[in-house]
């Protein structure tokens, strides 16, 4: 057993993930905020952990949800098939994200 080990494993990866957090602040329902207060006491966390954890969620579902849209261009050709580039929203999504992810 490497207790020590495990142990500074464990602060490392706190570390990282604290230091990947930003503050921000958001309006919401007060229904919203009284289901976060809710889950934050049966599971015996903090109001920030839960949302924070709830919109993680959120987005990648949202990610996962953006519909492809069969663009005019070929992009590349798959085992004889034409793969088209996608004319959704998605190209666009992902260019922001990869600019913003720079500046912040």
């Amino acid at each position: 057993m490497d207790t020590f080990g495990d142990m500074l494993g464990n602060w490392e990866s706190r570390s990282r993930e604290a230091s990947e957090r930003v503050e921000y602040t958001l309006t919401m329902h007060k229904h919203d905020l009284v289901k976060i207060k809710a889950f934050a006491q049966a599971y015996g966390l903090d109001e920030a952990t839960i949302t924070q954890d709830l919109i993680r969620c959120a987005i990648k579902e949202a990610e996962q949800a953006m519909p492809y849209v069969r663009g005019t261009q070929v992009i590349r050709i798959e085992e004889g098939e034409e793969i088209y580039a996608d004319a959704g929203k998605t190209p666009a999504y992902v260019e922001a994200e990869q600019k913003l992810s720079k500046l912040l």
